[in-house]
């Protein structure tokens, strides 16, 4: 009676549960962490099958021209953006032993050049050639005047003598009326002929008086320049100074060139480092067997704490062993030598790279990595 009662004795839930943590759930723990701990392993851990660096970009900003730094307007490792200004050049100061510049020497050779010339550049000398300008000037529209008659009479005349000819011919005119009708015709034709030459004569003239004057008033000019030097001055070295700017976003990475410093023509004032670029550099190793393609898919991971990744794409494959760069020939994990054929892989345009980081890179990412490449940081 005992017994058959004992038998039907449940058993609490709590001791039920009870028994279930301390035999089952520690396996079941085990093995989940087990687990994670493969998957942990395999993304963050697996070997990578190459090492690259992404790509520095570096470029020296030179001078246009030669002369003097008025205004440096960056400091080491600032960060300038593309269209600012990094100095102020001004090319009134000079490089060569005389104290000028080459376009200067030239400009004041010139300027001694038109002052040599001779007195025809004073005012009277001006007017007087202006005079001169407007006589030849009516003169010449009174030849036009006459020339145009005497082509009228000329016609007439060459009419005439045409009929005495065919008359004469034909014996129907005496030989003296023949004889005025030629004369006649032949006496305007050289008229005509004279014109023409007197004509042309006074336009060469006209011009010439043209370029006389115009050369007198450039000395005029170049004569009141020398009498407000001093202004001039001034306002050419305002004039004359030019302002070198960034050419792209970077950072300043080197100074050649302080204010006041003296500069020859495409001399390098700063070095800029370009930022955000997209393209990473790796290197095939000498007996790797690692089957890289144009076009290929391959994950790109950052060698940091917080792990960034992206899917790039191989885009140029070089065709002979280059000889490696030192940081990558240290960390290449084939270490054969440090040569191998060069790559270039693209990264996508949201991928924030840090020029001259080292990165894994691996072939054939699994279909988990690639997220619409999306930036995935843990």
């Amino acid at each position: 009676m005992n017994k058959q009662s004992a038998d039907h004795i449940p058993v609490p839930s709590w001791k039920r549960w009870l028994e279930f943590r301390h035999r089952a759930l520690p396996v079941i723990t085990f093995v989940l962490l087990l687990f994670a701990v493969g998957l942990l392993w395999d993304d963050q851990l697996g070997s990578p099958s190459l090492v690259g660096q992404v790509e520095v970009r570096r470029m020296d900003i030179r001078t246009p021209f030669s002369g003097t730094i008025t205004n440096l307007s960056v400091e080491l490792f600032q960060t300038v953006r593309k269209g600012e200004p990094i100095a102020m050049l001004d090319p009134g100061e000079s490089l060569g032993p005389s104290g000028h510049q080459t376009h200067l020497l030239l400009a004041k050779k010139g300027l001694l050049q038109l002052m040599e010339l001779s007195s025809a550049a004073n005012a009277f000398d001006i007017q007087r050639n202006l005079l001169n300008k407007e006589r030849l000037r009516t003169d010449l529209l009174s030849q036009k005047v006459n020339l145009a008659s005497a082509e009228v009479q000329l016609q007439n005349l060459e009419n005439e003598w045409k009929r005495a000819k065919e008359l004469h011919a034909a014996s129907l005119l005496s030989d003296s009326a023949y004889d005025i009708a030629q004369k006649s015709y032949a006496g305007v034709l050289a008229e005509v002929t004279e014109r023409r030459a007197l004509i042309k004569d006074l336009g060469q003239a006209i011009q010439s008086l043209e370029h006389s004057i115009l050369g007198s008033q450039e000395i005029e000019e170049a004569k009141l320049e020398i009498d407000r030097a001093t202004l001039q001055r001034s306002i050419s070295k305002l004039e004359r100074e030019r302002v070198v700017k960034a050419p792209a976003d970077g950072m300043i990475t080197a100074i050649q060139k302080r204010m006041g410093e003296v500069v020859g023509a495409s001399d390098s004032i700063v070095t800029l480092t370009q930022s955000g670029t997209d393209t990473v550099i790796a290197y095939l190793p000498l007996g790797s067997e690692v089957p890289f393609e144009l076009g290929e898919k391959v994950l790109i991971k950052s060698r940091t704490q917080r792990v960034r990744q992206c899917i790039g794409h191989v885009t140029q494959l070089g065709s002979s062993y280059e000889l490696m760069p030192e940081a990558l020939s240290k960390i290449q994990l084939f270490k054969l030598g440090g040569t191998g054929i060069p790559m270039t892989i693209k990264l996508p345009s949201n991928f924030k790279s840090i020029p001259g980081e080292m990165v894994n890179i691996t072939l054939n990412p699994p279909p988990s990595t690639n997220k619409n490449n999306r930036l995935a940081e843990r």
